[in-house]
C-alpha cells in the first residue's frame, strides 16, 4: 500500500521500528540508522501533530474571518444606504466616502401604480373574455 499521508507515513516508519528492532542483529551497520530512524520518529510524531492542530486553528480562523466579512458587508451596505438618503443617491461626495453613487441605468423601469392597475385589469378581461368564448364541448 501506497503512504500518500504524513500520518501513514509516520505509521510505516513506525511499523519498520517494530518489526525491525528484534532482527536488527542479523543486519550489520544498520543499528546507527535504525537508532537515527527511531530518533526522528520521535520528534516527527508531535511535529505532526502541531500541524494538525494548526490546521483546524486555521478552519476556526478561517470562518471567523468570513463571519466577520459578512457582517462587515450587511452593516457597511446599511450605512451607505443610510448616508446615500440624506446626501443624495447621485451625489459626487459618496465617493469620497468610499460609497459608489446610485446607477439607476440599469434599473428596469418602473410603472406608476394607476399604470399597473390599469394593465392588471386589461389583463383580468382579456382572460374572461377568453374563457366565455370558447365553446364547451360535448361528447
Amino acid at each position: 500500500m501506497k503512504t500518500s499521508s504524513y500520518s501513514d507515513k509516520i505509521d510505516a516508519y513506525q511499523t519498520t521500528v517494530d518489526n525491525l528492532e528484534g532482527d536488527l542483529s542479523k543486519y550489520p551497520g544498520a543499528g546507527d540508522l535504525f537508532s537515527e530512524l527511531k530518533t526522528l520518529l520521535v520528534d516527527l510524531r508531535p511535529a505532526h501533530g502541531s500541524v494538525e492542530e494548526k490546521r483546524g486553528g486555521l478552519r476556526v480562523a478561517v470562518k471567523t474571518r468570513r463571519d466577520l466579512a459578512d457582517r462587515c458587508r450587511a452593516v457597511h451596505r446599511r450605512l451607505a444606504g443610510l448616508v446615500a438618503a440624506h446626501a443624495g443617491y447621485g451625489n459626487p461626495v459618496l465617493a469620497t466616502y468610499g460609497i459608489r453613487p446610485e446607477d439607476n441605468s440599469r434599473r428596469g423601469k418602473h410603472l406608476p401604480a394607476a399604470k399597473k392597475k390599469e394593465l392588471a385589469a386589461a389583463a383580468a378581461a382579456a382572460a374572461a373574455a377568453a374563457t366565455r368564448a370558447k365553446p364547451i364541448a360535448t361528447p
